[in-house]
Parts: structure tokens; C-alpha cells; sequence
């Protein structure tokens, strides 16, 4: 598949995400855990779509896994299972890190835990 088709299943893929969020929360948006969740994954759904598109930075669109990552796994009540599926559905769309798969998943793994650290500190 070519960028421009990786561009448009993550872009597909964040507007999903969004709707998703919009009507968990029912159309609010407020500083709670949750929603900063549910929208900020969505938020890095889109930065990895532009990132596909713009040909950037893989670190960029790794880090934003993590975070996704870090909504799935390491928040209350978790796993959650929209956001595991939505982490694996980006996964194979951004580019690779010098080319490894390996290490973009150690940079969203220490994307996701620092993620945990800097949120449970304040709140």
C-alpha cells in the first residue's frame, strides 16, 4: 500500500476515534482523565496520519502510539480494547525507526509509561 493509501486509513482510523470520543463523552470535553484519553488518542491518531503523509519524523508517529498505548494499558478499568486494536491498527502504516519495528515499539512502551508517570503525578 502506498502513502498516500497508509495516509487515508489513519486518517479514517482518528475520525473513527474521534466519533468514538464525541460520543463516549457525550460532546464534552473537560479536563477529566477520560476524556483526555479518549480525545488525545484521537488527536494522536491524526499526528500519525500526517506524519504518513508528510513523510515525517517515525519518532513523532511512535511517540504517538505510546500514548495510545498508554490510554489501553495503563489507565484504570484498562485494557481497553478499542484503543489495543487502534494502537495495532497504526502500528503497520508509520514508518520504522531506522527500519526496526523493535524499536518503535520500545519508544511507545517508554512513551506510554513516561505518559503514566507525568499524569499520575498530576492529578
Amino acid at each position: 500500500m502506498g502513502r498516500t493509501g497508509r495516509t487515508i486509513v489513519a486518517a479514517f482510523d482518528a475520525a473513527v476515534m474521534a466519533i468514538a470520543a464525541y460520543a463516549e463523552t457525550g460532546g464534552r470535553f473537560a479536563l477529566a482523565p477520560a476524556d483526555l484519553v479518549l480525545y488525545g488518542s484521537a488527536f494522536a491518531a491524526a499526528i500519525c496520519a500526517v506524519v504518513i503523509l508528510i513523510v515525517g519524523s517515525s519518532l513523532v508517529a511512535w511517540a504517538a502510539i505510546g500514548y495510545v498505548l498508554f490510554g489501553a494499558l495503563l489507565t484504570s478499568g484498562g485494557p481497553h480494547w478499542p484503543l489495543v486494536a487502534l494502537a495495532a491498527a497504526l502500528m503497520p502504516l508509520v514508518p520504522r525507526p531506522r527500519g526496526s519495528i523493535w524499536i518503535g515499539l520500545g519508544l511507545a512502551s517508554l512513551v506510554a509509561l513516561g505518559a503514566r508517570i507525568a499524569i499520575g503525578a498530576l492529578l
